[in-house]
């Protein structure tokens, strides 16, 4: 190979590596700017700051303990007509990379719930007055 053919390639060799970083660039700019996850928000002064389910107002609590219960993603998209399926499967998700968060939301749902029962229990055994 004569070196006039040589330097061209390693001419063109040289344009393709700046081609490919350039790529690479723009791949990693275009992931980390990309959400993990799309469909969940959280609205300061809704429910505690909870997440929630992108425009229904639905928390990731609620799908995680309805699959606890045993419901398919299928079964929850279908007894709540704003989600979509798409919607249950990114809650989940985002239960699974932010578990703790979630179980901690969910033990203080429980303990409202305790209390609440706890007062009522006791509002009706008081007796009345006549």
């Amino acid at each position: 190979m004569a070196e006039t053919e040589l330097r061209q390639i390693h001419k063109e060799l040289g344009v393709l590596k700046k081609h490919i970083q350039k790529i690479e660039q723009m791949l990693t700019q275009t992931l980390t700017t990309l959400p993990a996850h799309p469909r969940i928000v959280r609205i300061e002064g809704v429910r505690g700051g909870e997440p929630l389910v992108k425009g229904t107002g639905i928390s990731v609590r609620t799908i995680v303990e309805r699959t606890k219960l045993g419901d398919t993603p299928t079964q929850i998209a279908d007894d709540y007509p704003t989600l979509t399926i798409a919607q249950v499967y990114d809650a989940l998700s985002y239960y699974h990379e932010h578990t703790q968060e979630i179980e901690d939301y969910i033990r203080q749902n429980e303990e409202a719930l305790c209390q609440a029962l706890e007062i009522s229990s006791s509002l009706h055994s008081t007796p009345t007055r006549t």
